[in-house]
């Protein structure tokens, strides 16, 4: 078995002082034992409903995002250090992945599947015939539901956020993200599991 990677140092590349930390983010890098370095967002559970108001927008996604209670230095350190302890450190490479480039073939179809109050699932298709299934959520049903389970923190399978969960906002939302990285569709894929089973899994194995 291999030994998870010791993380040498956690800086923060954004001023917490400034920051509300019940309502905030911060970039964070992330050293680890060899030179190895991770860089990325973390941000309260409130932020994605921030984002698409800031913007406009009836979708959001992005880059992954470690999402905390409270964005403070010792629930980004927990959070940080079960990183580098699961899988061998796995999401904090799948962190710090680079970004792709837009799709060349283009959206087939994206329809909604699974949907139960505001979260659900988009099945994408591009029109080569791969098949995306991504996990969705309104903001607002994300930022309960993870305040109603009482989790420190979360990290892993990312989550497009929807106003709606229909089709129109699922394909609007899934023909943007393939003009902007088809990349992020192998990094939302979620193949065969709900958010619901997702947050039941994540809970059990960080209580």
């Amino acid at each position: 078995m291999v030994a998870p990677p010791r993380v040498t140092f956690i800086d923060f590349l954004d001023t917490l002082e400034r920051t509300d930390p019940a309502r905030g983010q911060a970039r964070v890098r992330v050293g680890l034992e060899g030179g190895r370095e991770s860089s990325f967002l973390a941000a309260t559970f409130d932020r994605p409903e921030a984002w698409m108001k800031a913007k406009k927008l009836d979708h959001w996604f992005d880059e992954p995002v470690l999402y905390v209670r409270r964005l403070d230095a010792p629930t980004v350190r927990a959070a940080v250090e079960a990183m580098a302890a699961e899988l061998g450190g796995y999401w904090l490479r799948y962190y710090r992945a680079a970004s792709g480039e837009p799709s060349k073939v283009g959206l087939g179809a994206a329809v909604t599947d699974l949907v139960s109050g505001g979260c659900g699932v988009v099945e994408s298709v591009l029109k080569d015939g791969r098949e995306f299934s991504i996990l969705a959520a309104t903001p607002t049903w994300w930022r309960a539901e993870l305040e109603r389970r009482g989790v420190r923190f979360y990290y892993g399978p990312m989550v497009l956020f929807l106003k709606k969960l229909d089709a129109v906002h699922a394909k609007r939302a899934a023909k943007r993200m393939a003009e902007v990285d088809e990349q992020l569709f192998c990094r939302y894929d979620t193949p065969r599991r709900t958010l619901p089973e997702t947050l039941d899994a994540f809970q059990a194995a960080h209580p």
